[in-house]
């Protein structure tokens, strides 16, 4: 193959291209290995797309389909709504909901400090093992 007859790459967008605005809509740029987390957007709060009680829970999937937003980034949208006080609850089965009564909160909090205390569990394990 001689040098004029190279093909561009599907993505490469020509000159002509960016100058015109197109082929713009796509970044080639991966950043699914970013170890930085992202900064959620400040104007969309999950706790508006949330109904109260555990039977009204919404699952990961639909948050992120309602948002249009990696399922990471609503993680953290939702970490910052319950450091700043909103009462997010969750369950591994059912999903995302606000408490209904004390007893739902109540049951979300056991659950949370339970799986807290499995983590320093295994890691005061790790800590001690012998290397």
């Amino acid at each position: 193959m001689t040098q004029d007859a190279k093909k561009t790459h599907p993505t490469a967008a020509t000159v002509e291209q960016v100058e015109a605005g197109a082929g713009l809509e796509r970044s080639t740029t991966s950043t699914t290995n970013d170890t930085t987390a992202p900064t959620p957007p400040q104007a969309v709060k999950i706790s508006e797309f949330l109904s109260t009680g555990e039977q009204n829970a919404v699952p990961l999937r639909h948050l992120r389909e309602l948002v249009h937003l990696p399922a990471r980034t609503v993680r953290l949208m939702i970490r910052q709504e319950r450091l700043h006080g909103v009462p997010i609850l969750e369950n591994s089965r059912t999903g995302y909901y606000l408490p209904d009564n004390g007893h739902e909160r109540a049951r979300c909090v056991k659950r949370l400090r339970k799986r807290a205390a499995e983590i320093v569990k295994i890691a005061d394990c790790i800590e001690g093992a012998d290397i």
